[in-house]
């Protein structure tokens, strides 16, 4: 996402990857982000419902405009959805 594509009172979701605790496995972690104002070159936005905060372009980068599908691993893990598996959920419903 770029910062031309945002709007003030948007809300985007922050997709980030980190580790389950002292382990090998990855995690995926979506946390929603609303838009409060827009600048040249950063954003000031409310990151999961904490107080403003100013985010530059590379923070920018990882906002998706769209909720993305998570899939929930036998391990307790989570890891975003594959296109096969987004249209076999979009024809279930």
């Amino acid at each position: 996402m770029k910062i031309s594509q945002l709007e003030s009172g948007m809300q985007v979701w922050s997709v980030t990857r980190t580790k389950m605790g002292n382990t090998t496995i990855t995690t995926v972690i979506v946390h929603p982000v609303v838009i409060i104002e827009i600048h040249d070159n950063h954003v000031i936005a409310r990151w999961n419902g904490n107080a403003p905060r100013r985010f530059g372009e590379t923070a920018i980068r990882g906002w998706k405009k769209e909720k993305p599908l998570l899939v929930r691993e036998p391990f307790g893990n989570v890891r975003l959805a594959t296109r096969a598996e987004k249209t076999a959920m979009q024809e279930k419903e």
